[in-house]
């Protein structure tokens, strides 16, 4: 005899970052929780990152393509999902800048917001040329991780541009990145002056991110604390 279906599962509906356009999605239920805590455990990263994906997949209702959502739309959707399968709140450690002692802080998921501008700038490199920038693919930027290892900063950087470039306008042609090989963007990249490469930097550097203010009393010292969470490790400490 068959066992009874025992919840009506609800849904939900949220919007993609990168793109505005509405999905709905399922919360996660104990067989994908399952998953995701045993690879926290592990604290291996690529288990954690096909746990999440699996997750997406599993918990997303509508056709959407995995591979072209960016890193701030994986993060978003993530927390978007655990936040109605455990609670709209969840409970971080935060270490107070003067005491470092540990305060337990309450940050409600559903009040976290991503800024995305509405129109990708061009970087123009000079009279001739033009980069056109894109944001990088959460697939793209797990696969230079990987193969890259314990990435130090400037690497991580460094990949970041390479998964930002788009295509290359000239007077004559527009030439797409992702049909070069990655050893000849490497080597338009090193050509670069300073400047130039400096503005791909900036643009870098001010890519949407999963990200929450917090200002808080710490319960030991009393110190007045301003921290600001970052990324998807920073909202599930």
């Amino acid at each position: 005899m068959a066992l009874p279906q025992l919840n009506d599962i609800p849904k939900y509906e949220t919007i993609i970052p990168s793109t505005q356009k509405s999905v709905r999605f399922r919360p996660f239920l104990v067989k994908e929780q399952k998953v995701l805590l045993m690879a926290l455990e592990s604290q291996n990263e690529r288990s954690i990152v096909n746990a999440i994906t699996d997750t997406l997949k599993s918990c997303i209702v509508d056709p959407i393509k995995l591979n072209s959502l960016t890193t701030f739309d994986v993060e978003y959707l993530f927390t978007q999902i655990r936040s109605k399968a455990v609670g709209e709140s969840t409970d971080i450690g935060l270490k107070c800048t003067s005491c470092e002692h540990v305060n337990e802080i309450k940050v409600n998921l559903e009040k976290i917001k991503i800024d995305v501008p509405k129109k990708i700038p061009s970087i123009k490199i000079n009279d001739t040329y033009t980069l056109n920038m894109k944001y990088p693919s959460y697939a793209q930027a797990i696969e230079l991780e990987m193969d890259n290892g314990a990435a130090t900063y400037t690497e991580q950087v460094y990949n970041s541009i390479i998964t930002s470039l788009d295509s290359l306008q000239t007077e004559d042609e527009i030439i797409k990145f992702d049909e070069e090989p990655k050893e000849e963007v490497e080597k338009f990249l090193e050509q670069l002056t300073t400047p130039q490469f400096d503005k791909l930097m900036e643009f870098v550097q001010a890519l949407p991110k999963l990200k929450h203010d917090i200002e808080f009393k710490c319960e030991k010292c009393k110190h007045e604390n301003k921290v600001v969470l970052q990324g998807i490790n920073d909202f599930f400490k």
